[in-house]
């Protein structure tokens, strides 16, 4: 009788196992870090769903989950708001995307993930696993195997300021024409255009860089569309020395390298969000960078 029951048992575990689908999941190592990109890019991800011979065609959920590299769930599907899919012929398998695999309005992310996710539609930098399984759409149960892929999201270098360096000083007679800026564009480069948003403040006596850019409102902010150059106008008078008399030396250094600028690039999608979350602030913000503008020494009248 444990023998029979032994074998019955056997029997009902071969039938449902051969009852299953078979997947198999391709996917590139290292697609966009915008997962909004995934659904219009077929070469991301692509699913092949086939069932076994005379199997007629079923009904199925894909259940599909995000993980860390030491297998923690950042991501998973909400299975009840999961599309139902059905199977072709046995005679051919059926294909599915990322638009259907991965549809970001039927996941669900936690913590940073899913802040990030919010703010950029991007997932940090760093490497990840997708698992799929398919699913039973009344109880969920699992209909086949779990396959899972690993993938990279690269990090973003951002814009290296290059014209004005570091502590250059600028001719006001010229700065006062033109003043030409210069950035490297943010590496590697993306399928979509970005948007560089130029902003340059005034560094105020007794100010530092960093609290001009905290504090005070830019003189110029200018969003310079898919290029790495803007030649500004500024037209502004540099045509008044400072007087330096009584002041502190550090300070009176300063003055008379001319007036103190900084200006810094911040890279944005086509959304109008920071292109990346891994610059310390998550707004995407270049290294601000100082430079000067040499004023004029003030001519003496005649006596």
């Amino acid at each position: 009788m444990k023998k029979l029951f032994l074998l019955t048992i056997t029997g009902l575990l071969s039938l449902s196992l051969a009852a299953q689908l078979k997947i198999d999941l391709i996917m590139i190592p290292a697609p966009p870090a915008a997962l909004t990109e995934w659904a219009s890019r077929r070469e991301v991800l692509t699913l092949l769903i086939s069932g076994q011979p005379g199997l007629p065609p079923q009904k199925f959920k894909i259940k599909a989950e995000f993980k860390t590299t030491d297998g923690t769930v950042i991501g998973s599907t909400d299975l009840s708001r999961a599309t139902v899919f059905t199977t072709a012929d046995a005679s051919s398998p059926t294909i599915l995307f990322a638009a259907d695999v991965v549809p970001l309005e039927n996941m669900v992310f936690t913590g940073k993930y899913k802040n990030s996710l919010q703010q950029t539609g991007k997932l940090p930098s760093d490497n990840y696993m997708l698992c799929l399984q398919l699913v039973r759409p009344t109880d969920y149960s699992p209909f086949s195997e779990v396959k899972c892929k690993n993938f990279f999201l690269s990090s973003m270098q951002l814009p290296i300021l290059m014209k004005p360096y570091q502590d250059e000083i600028l001719d006001a007679k010229t700065a006062q024409t033109a003043i030409t800026f210069r950035w490297t564009p943010v590496s590697p480069r993306l399928t979509e255009p970005v948007t560089y948003r130029l902003q340059v403040y005034e560094v105020l006596d007794n100010q530092s860089p960093i609290v001009a850019l905290r504090l005070n409102l830019p003189i110029l902010d200018k969003e310079v569309a898919n290029a790495t150059q803007f030649i500004w106008i500024p037209q502004l008078s540099f045509d008044e020395s400072p007087d330096t008399a009584g002041l502190a030396p550090i300070l009176k250094q300063r003055l008379e390298k001319g007036k103190m600028f900084t200006w810094i690039i911040q890279s944005l999608d086509t959304h109008g969000n920071p292109v990346s979350q891994s610059d310390g602030n998550g707004l995407a913000f270049s290294e601000p960078i100082v430079f000067y503008i040499k004023f004029k020494a003030k001519e003496k009248g005649n006596r």
